[in-house]
């Protein structure tokens, strides 16, 4: 296999460009810098990885990471809080209460939260998501059901009532 062509970049970037931006949001106020930077690394990988969307995702994470420690050490010396970009844009519409589920998420340990977030917004398959987490399937799949089960009980408890 050769290089990712254009067409494919273009169409992965299309369905899972805001799930990317959304992953990237945990580790780093510039999501969209980690997405580009993954994207680069995609385009002149050779030979193209098989699962570019699940290689994509891992890159990703580990290019937010990178940008937050980055971000961490020159809030450090500079001495300037580091601002924390929140989950979600605000939701025009208003179908969704962004800042409710934001809250909800970041309550979730790291773990989870990751799976829920690759799981949802990424729409990862459990095998993909158990390579990018290094954990088996079953364990991811377990954190899945628990995460939502501990948002819905949340839920539950700020509409009044009992699950």
């Amino acid at each position: 296999m050769s290089r990712i062509n254009e067409s494919e970049l273009v169409q992965l970037v299309a369905e899972a460009g805001p799930a990317l931006v959304l992953f990237a949001r945990q580790w780093t106020s510039n999501p969209d810098d980690a997405l580009q930077e993954g994207l680069i690394e995609l385009a002149t990988k050779d030979p193209a990885p098989v699962n570019p969307k699940g290689w994509l995702f891992r890159v990703v994470r580990n290019k937010a990471k990178n940008l937050a420690r980055s971000e961490r050490r020159r809030a450090k010396h500079e001495s300037v809080a580091a601002m924390q970009a929140g989950w979600f844009e605000p939701n025009l519409e208003g179908e969704v209460d962004g800042k409710m589920v934001s809250r909800w998420i970041e309550r979730l340990p790291d773990l989870q939260r990751q799976v829920v977030v690759a799981r949802i917004w990424g729409e990862l398959t459990f095998e993909q998501i158990a390579d990018l987490v290094d954990r088996p399937t079953a364990t991811v799949f377990r954190y899945y059901r628990e995460s939502l089960e501990s948002i819905r009980l949340e839920k539950n408890q700020s509409d009044g009532r009992r699950a």
